[in-house]
């Protein structure tokens, strides 16, 4: 499959996600804030800094970016999803910060934005999915000052990531497809294409940061109020996942609907659903 074909690809999942992550922004964005801060305190960031956030999604670490940089900093988030800049902006009306700005690229290549105009650059959760996830740090490399801080995070090891176990066992108990959650492979973008260290930390070198290290942590990634709204959320915002429902006899879809759920209240039986998973969180200096 040819480079542009496949970014098409990608893009239309992105495009059947945003609107589930629009959606469940609070999801997401509430569970994510311990990875979010983490990445942050990485960042080294200062008051008055200008940070660049790839694959911005709905404005996270956007969001706690801004809080660290203070009135005067400014913080530009970049995604190919045109639904989830919308959201991001939504967010940034409704809580009024002025010191965000979001933009829709065409790719992970082109940023759209001056060589060394950037004191930060960040990417939570987003360069696993990207075709060319080494051009993209390439370009952050371009786009930082000398003395930058880019921080990536993403997800590590799947045998540690509880969301993708449940959703591909519930799955593989009505339909006979291939893994869902395929093993790690960095030619393959994918929610786990980027679980190796190594792999991150030669990706961050070969675009020339140096200083590079990885942490290693669990961390909260979404989480519902019960069974129900969690399942909600895996049928609304995973892009391969919706496909795949689409393309399934809706009793089926009933079917697997009320296996998750029993799943579900019987491994969270307090009510309230929290995934963790582990994390790769990668720091390297322009």
């Amino acid at each position: 499959m040819s480079v542009a074909t496949l970014r098409a690809e990608k893009h239309r999942e992105w495009e059947l996600s945003a609107v589930g992550w629009v959606r469940y922004r609070a999801n997401f964005a509430d569970a994510g804030v311990p990875s979010a801060l983490r990445m942050v305190e990485l960042a080294e960031p200062a008051p008055g800094e200008r940070a660049l956030d790839l694959a911005c999604g709905v404005g996270v670490p956007a969001h706690q970016l801004s809080d660290a940089l203070g009135p005067n900093g400014y913080v530009l988030g970049l995604d190919i999803s045109a639904d989830m800049v919308a959201g991001a902006r939504a967010w940034a009306d409704r809580e009024r910060v002025s010191t965000v700005e979001f933009r829709v690229i065409a790719s992970e290549r082109d940023l759209g934005v001056a060589p060394g105009s950037f004191d930060i650059g960040t990417c939570r959760a987003g360069l696993q999915y990207m075709v060319e996830p080494g051009a993209a740090l390439a370009a952050m490399h371009e786009a930082l000052r000398p003395g930058g801080r880019m921080v990536a995070m993403t997800v590590g090891s799947p045998h540690r990531c509880a969301s993708l176990r449940i959703l591909e066992d519930v799955v593989a108990r009505h339909i006979d497809v291939p893994a869902l959650i395929p093993d790690p492979d960095p030619e393959v973008p994918g929610t786990v294409a980027l679980s190796d260290p190594a792999e991150l930390e030669a990706l961050f070198t070969g675009a020339g940061f140096t200083r590079v290290g990885t942490e290693i942590a669990d961390h909260p990634i979404v989480r519902a109020d019960s069974a129900e709204e969690y399942w909600d959320v895996c049928e609304q915002s995973a892009g391969p996942f919706i496909l795949l429902l689409r393309a399934i006899d809706p009793a089926l879809r009933a079917e697997i609907r009320a296996d998750a759920i029993a799943t579900l209240r019987a491994e969270f039986p307090d009510g309230k659903v929290v995934m963790t998973g582990e994390t790769l969180i990668t720091r390297g200096v322009r």
